[in-house]
């Protein structure tokens, strides 16, 4: 399991619901960003299921492949969004 680490921001949604959209912003230091994403190369790379965590909640799946990367630059804002998306099998 990969403890996500950082400052809670915005969120929507139950994040227990399995019915509902969860979202959470997290602000992390650039430290602690690259270890979150180390750890959870990790866990997609070891197999099976993938789950993160934060002190009240756990949410986790086990991705099929391919697996989905989405890249999204804004220049007038000069942001890079990455996003990873882990569909759970059947």
């Amino acid at each position: 399991m990969v403890q996500i680490p950082g400052r809670v921001g915005k969120s929507s949604g139950v994040p227990l619901s399995t019915e509902k959209e969860f979202e959470q912003e997290i602000y992390v230091t650039r430290s602690e960003m690259a270890g979150f994403i180390r750890e959870l190369a990790s866990a997609i790379e070891a197999g099976g299921r993938v789950e993160v965590s934060r002190d009240d909640w756990k949410l986790g799946v086990t991705p099929m492949e391919p697996l989905k990367i989405e890249i999204q630059y804004k220049g007038n804002k000069r942001e890079l969004e990455i996003q990873l998306k882990l569909k759970e099998s059947p």
